[in-house]
């Protein structure tokens, strides 16, 4: 059985493009909200665990995909902690770590839906995910769905 740590997470090519690359500053993009690949999956992933929308993965996959080690080892331990335990409780058990192949699907269908929702946003007009105060309003004003 793989270790839940080395399992590489993944996202789809159109949200690498158009939402990734674009708030991630190390990676090229034009503005500096998220150093690191993983912390606007992160990001998405916490939008759709509160919103609780998930979406598998439907288009060409993005290249380069990480992994909760990757996270943990660039000072996201916290995150990586936090994730588990938003997919433990969106599973209803424990039980969903007995296979980490089904966890980071889970917790990569949850990024996917943050990441459709985060595009619906930007398409409606919504222009200040720039700013690190506004991406912080838009996750912990949310109230939880049941």
């Amino acid at each position: 059985m793989e270790n839940i740590f080395d399992i590489k997470f993944t996202f789809e090519q159109k949200v690498k493009e158009e939402v990734i690359l674009k708030f991630s500053t190390k990676q090229g993009g034009s503005f500096n909200i998220f150093s690191h690949y993983w912390e606007c999956f992160a990001w998405a992933a916490v939008i759709g665990f509160i919103r609780d929308e998930k979406l598998p993965l439907q288009t060409r996959q993005a290249e380069r995909p990480f992994t909760l080690n990757t996270m943990r080892n660039g000072n996201g331990e916290k995150i990586v902690q936090s994730l588990i335990c938003m997919c433990v409780a969106k599973a209803g058990s424990l039980d969903i770590l007995k296979n980490p192949n089904d966890a980071i699907n889970l917790i990569n269908q949850y990024a996917n839906g943050g990441f459709h929702y985060i595009l619906k946003m930007i398409e409606n007009g919504e222009n200040s995910f720039n700013d690190l105060e506004k991406v912080k309003q838009e996750i912990f004003r949310r109230e939880l769905v049941v």
